[in-house]
């Protein structure tokens, strides 16, 4: 008789927690379940944007390729505007920045590497656009601009490079001394032996041969 009442009150205690608690559990079962599913659902929108962006930037390089300015653009433009979130963007602005400089272009090529410094997650990317901008600047008379923009304090791997080129920006200007430093740090950072530092190293030894002994 002790066990049978045990029972019944085990029961009526179930009921009453299912009537208290069963509707949340239902609802937090239901949304777990629609976190999972959604989770890959959107994993799937990831993968299929990324297999079409890849489709579309093989289209424009065969166009590029090909020397077809105009259809590479197209594809070009339209990555930026249909898959901005994808690195294959990134790319696309590239070759619109090239495109734009043998068309003379340089305000837009500026535009187009300034797209990717304002918009890549990766910082190889973005190292590679600010060296072009700050090339094409130097390179168009505005070497104040391109050293403003090779000033930066998170160079990384590509500190040889920056200041490689800020060497070359100051023996335009005739601040041989700076141009020395420069081309100095930047074969003390690109010391690897896998690296050709043989028309670095001419410049610095251009630099001898100016001043005077």
């Amino acid at each position: 008789m002790d066990v049978n009442r045990t029972e019944e009150q085990q029961i009526e205690a179930l009921k009453q927690w299912w009537k208290e608690n069963g509707k949340s559990l239902i609802g937090g079962v239901i949304i777990g379940l629609g976190a999972v599913f959604g989770w890959r659902g959107w994993q799937a929108h990831l993968i299929a944007e990324a297999e079409a962006a890849s489709n579309i930037y093989t289209d424009m390089i065969v166009e590029v390729r090909q020397g077809k300015s105009d259809k590479s653009r197209e594809f070009a433009n339209k990555l930026l505007s249909k898959y901005s979130s994808t690195t294959y963007a990134t790319f696309a602005s590239f070759i619109l920045a090239k495109l734009d400089v043998e068309e003379n272009q340089l305000d837009s090529a500026i535009t187009h590497l300034q797209w990717i410094l304002d918009n890549s997650d990766q910082d190889e990317l973005k190292h590679l656009a600010r060296l072009r901008m700050a090339r094409l600047l130097f390179d168009n008379n505005k070497p104040e601009q391109a050293l403003s923009l090779l000033n930066t304090n998170d160079s990384g791997q590509f500190n040889a490079s920056y200041e490689e080129l800020k060497g070359d920006i100051f023996m335009q200007q005739g601040k041989i001394e700076d141009a020395r430093a420069a081309y100095q740090h930047a074969l003390a950072n690109n010391s690897s032996p896998a690296n050709d530092n043989s028309y670095l190293q001419m410049k610095l030894d251009d630099i001898g041969r100016q001043i005077p002994q």
